[in-house]
């Protein structure tokens, strides 16, 4: 008798507990953005457990595992609030990374022995999708010893390579399941007129049936909110948010011009509300891919007028970006900023635009800044940033000398800080 899906899902299907008993001392294991957390909850548990490394581009979930305390080696390639505060007292450690090279440091590097993705429930034929976050996992998952999925009965069914049958894992585990959705577009007063203007300056850059890459932020997010509508713009990017959503429902992105993946949004992770989980819930529209291909420059290169719009903490004068670093401190990670800009960059047609506010919240220090404080990392070299987008205008540095892009980012800057800057570029040769 044929075996059906269901039996071959009974077959592999084990308990948290039992799937952590196979994480042996010594070994290293990877997850996603989307976490195993009831796998985790029981590794926390394993009192005999030496000497484990614990692979995650970010976590929520680290609490579980405090039980192994100084046996298990938290590794993190990306950072939000609470990832810093674990970075910064000890508990998990930071690893420089592209987006796009998730996949080799997992398994080529660090050595992954265990894949441990979150999946979403099987639809009727037995397939299951990696949820709102494929990352690498699609590729990863494919070349380590053993794939222990957990399912998520909160996770979307999104379709692409990220849609794997049960068969493909050694083991399955019935998880707690857990939402996490976060709203992605600043909409309050204080930032509203901050928004208009960038979104205004974006109108002149962005053009129509462009395909466009929004990297993760409020700014460049909601500053395209008040962009003008265009028409057929596509999309090819890293993260899939609420903004992209109200743009395919407006009517703006359609993706009839793309040339790679036509008709389709393509991205490797969604980050925004609940609604957008069910946007993307089976939505023949958008295809979730690895990370490996959606952020491998000479593939988004292919995509006609790709245009990737990025935000950053501060531009120097050379044109150079730190996304990244923050008051001597990792802020956040590289992401995918330098894979789509530098792809943006080799498109004929493509554009690569750097979005940043002119000060500091508070408004006692410029982001245009003559150089970088020693100790700070460069995440955009300056041959990668062709247009940097500040709320006073965008400033054009491709084909530009270098005392025409100290000038282009010097009137871009807030007026308060033009003169101090220009004195700072005289001084370092960088105007005559």
């Amino acid at each position: 008798m044929e075996q059906t899906w269901k039996d071959i899902y009974n077959r592999k299907l084990i308990t948290a507990a039992q799937a952590a008993a196979m994480v042996q001392n010594g070994d290293s294991f990877c997850a996603v953005t989307r976490e195993p957390k009831t796998i985790l909850r029981e590794l926390g548990k394993r009192k005999d457990l030496k000497n484990v490394t614990y692979y995650c581009s970010q976590t929520n979930f680290l609490g579980e595992l405090m039980g192994l305390q100084n046996e298990v080696k938290v590794l993190l390639s990306f950072m939000d609030g609470m990832n810093r505060e674990f970075v910064e007292d000890g508990r998990a450690e930071f690893v420089p990374c592209n987006f796009s090279g998730y996949g080799k440091l997992s398994v080529k590097t660090l050595k992954c022995r265990i894949a441990m993705p979150c999946v979403s429930k099987p639809d009727k034929n037995g397939y299951v999708s990696m949820g709102n976050a494929a990352d690498g996992m699609p590729v990863i998952s494919t070349q380590t010893e053993l794939a222990i999925a957990e399912i998520n009965p909160e996770l979307p069914f999104v379709l692409g390579a990220n849609v794997k049958h049960i068969s493909e894992f050694n083991y399955i585990v019935e998880g707690d399941g857990y939402p996490l959705n976060i709203r992605a577009i600043d909409d309050s007063e204080d930032s509203r007129e901050i928004y208009q203007a960038i979104g205004g300056y974006l109108s002149e850059l962005v053009e129509d049936e462009a395909t466009i890459e929004v990297g993760l932020g409020r700014l460049n997010s909601s500053a395209m909110m008040y962009m003008e509508p265009k028409k057929d713009l596509g999309v090819h990017t890293e993260i899939y948010g609420d903004l992209l959503m109200e743009l395919t429902k407006r009517g703006i992105i359609t993706n009839r011009k793309k040339t790679l993946y036509p008709g389709v949004s393509v991205c490797a992770q969604l980050v925004g509300s609940r609604e957008l989980f069910d946007f993307a819930d089976g939505n023949q529209g958008l295809n979730m891919n690895s990370c490996q291909q959606v952020l491998n420059p000479g593939i988004i290169a292919q995509n006609r007028r790709m245009t990737a719009i990025n935000n950053a903490v501060q531009v120097d004068l050379l044109g150079q970006a730190n996304s990244e670093y923050l008051k001597g401190k990792q802020y956040s990670g590289m992401g995918g900023i330098a894979d789509f800009s530098s792809g943006a960059a080799l498109c004929p047609d493509g554009k690569s635009i750097v979005v940043v506010e002119s000060v500091t919240k508070n408004g006692k220090y410029s982001k245009i800044v003559p150089s970088f404080t020693q100790g700070t990392p460069v995440s955009l070299t300056r041959t990668m940033v062709e247009y940097v987008v500040t709320e006073y205008g965008a400033a054009v540095l491709a084909g530009k000398t270098v005392e025409e892009r100290a000038k282009e980012l010097i009137r871009v800057s807030h007026p308060k800080f033009r003169d101090e800057l220009t004195f700072q570029a005289k001084e370092m040769g960088l105007i005559v």
